[in-house]
């Protein structure tokens, strides 16, 4: 249990101190409604970047993985929806 508290201590230290972040957009362009304005789409990155940007971190929003991603603390990837509908 120990370990387990340091670790998430850890893991919460890096979020915060993380200020270089990409989020690759490489959901093939999908859109869901948004829940403020159901009338408007906006893309699935967007809650994400939401997120981050409300905390204070202003993220690199792109369709394309860097070759070199050394430059970055944190990599989201949005990997689409699947409806089984």
């Amino acid at each position: 249990m120990r370990l387990r508290i340091i670790l998430l201590f850890m893991f919460i230290i890096t979020l915060l101190a993380a200020q270089n972040v990409l989020i690759w957009d490489r959901d093939g362009g999908s859109e869901i409604s948004n829940p403020e304005e159901p009338w408007l789409y906006v893309g699935l990155e967007s809650g994400i970047k939401a997120a981050l940007t409300t905390n204070g971190i202003f993220p690199v929003v792109d369709t394309l993985l860097a070759d070199d991603l050394s430059e970055y603390d944190i990599i989201f990837a949005t990997a689409g929806i699947w409806c089984g509908g």
